[in-house]
C-alpha cells in the first residue's frame, strides 16, 4: 500500500493511503505526491517545496528548506576566503 500527500499552496492538506491508481481515482488538477518512502512522514500543514531534487518536506516547527539558489550561494560564498 503506498500513501500518498496532497499538496495545495505548498503545504500538505491531505494524506491518503491505498493500493489504488491514483490516476483513475481523483481529477489530474489535484496534486498527490507519493511519500511512501520518505522519512519522518509528512504530516497534514507540512510545507512541501519541489525543486531540483525533488520534493522537500518540513514540519511546521522546521524552517523552510533554503532555495537551491540560496544553498548553491553559500556554497560559493563558504569558499571565497579559503586558499588552497
Amino acid at each position: 500500500m503506498k500513501t500518498y500527500a496532497r499538496i495545495v499552496n505548498d503545504a500538505v492538506v491531505e494524506l491518503f493511503s491505498t493500493d489504488g491508481n491514483m490516476a483513475e481515482m481523483f481529477h489530474p488538477d489535484l496534486l498527490w505526491v507519493d511519500i511512501t518512502e520518505i522519512i519522518p512522514t509528512p504530516q497534514i500543514n507540512w510545507t512541501a517545496n519541489f525543486g531540483t531534487l525533488g520534493w522537500v518536506f518540513a514540519s511546521p516547527g522546521e524552517p523552510a528548506p533554503d532555495s537551491t539558489l540560496k544553498t548553491l550561494a553559500k556554497k560559493w560564498l563558504s569558499g571565497i576566503g579559503v586558499q588552497p
